[in-house]
């Protein structure tokens, strides 16, 4: 919570009040947009976004909580209440669909995340995506199927890009007296510009991209995937 607030530059109840208010706000998309059961499973989801995103801001790591954690309990919650993949009636079919569209989600977003970090390495010689991002991936996967683990990559891709063009130009703006928008850091560990080699916390990104999905995007998203569905 330290991380996402200290953007803003609010002090310690400042940033309880962020938190709070960030999370209100996306349980009243979630209640407002699906039905209850849908919902409620949009809460847990969404708060995990929340929650990692505050402490990759500020420690530039996701714990496994928010990442192997997050993604069980979208398999268990996803047999539970089928409808957070399945629209159709509840039923013993329904269930068994809906874990194995979760199952498919982890599966699928975490070997995407950890083919693209291997071969991200591999041609950069350099990490592109931590092995943090990669269960992450999985986990957003787990809640949203495959079709929300792919966009989430692209989508969280497309969000870093216009953070960092954001950073870059209030850095021009402030003329490097301002506070950190973000918190970079070299290869080496120390605090570094933006540049190549430079490292900076993308679960936020993947999160923003994995949050809009589930919110509002899912149904473009999934009419354009529609056709790549025989590949899974």
């Amino acid at each position: 919570m330290k991380g996402f607030a200290s953007l803003l530059g609010l002090n310690r109840r400042g940033r309880a009040w962020a938190f709070a208010l960030l999370t209100a706000a996306s349980f009243l998309a979630c209640w407002t947009a699906f039905p209850p059961a849908k919902a409620a499973c949009g809460c847990v989801f969404l708060l995990g976004l929340i929650c990692a995103s505050c402490i990759d801001l500020d420690e530039m790591i996701i714990p496994d909580l928010f990442t192997i954690g997050l993604a069980v309990v979208g398999v268990a919650l996803s047999v539970a209440a089928p409808s957070l993949h399945e629209p159709a009636r509840y039923s013993a079919f329904a269930c068994l669909r809906s874990g194995a569209a979760a199952t498919l989600g982890l599966a699928l977003g975490s070997a995407l995340g950890l083919w693209l970090a291997l071969l991200g390495e591999l041609v950069l010689r350099k990490e592109v995506l931590g092995f943090g991002d990669v269960k992450f991936l999985g986990a957003i996967g787990a809640f949203c199927g495959w079709q929300g683990a792919v966009f989430s990559v692209f989508g969280g891709a497309l969000v870093g890009a216009l953070v960092l063009t954001a950073v870059h130009l209030y850095r021009r703006i402030a003329g490097g007296g301002g506070r950190p928008l973000l918190r970079l850091e070299s290869p080496g560990g120390e605090t570094g510009q933006i540049g190549w080699g430079a490292q900076f916390p993308f679960g936020p990104m993947l999160a923003v991209a994995g949050g809009l999905y589930f919110l509002a995007l899912h149904p473009w998203i999934d009419r354009y995937l529609d056709q790549y569905r025989v590949l899974f």
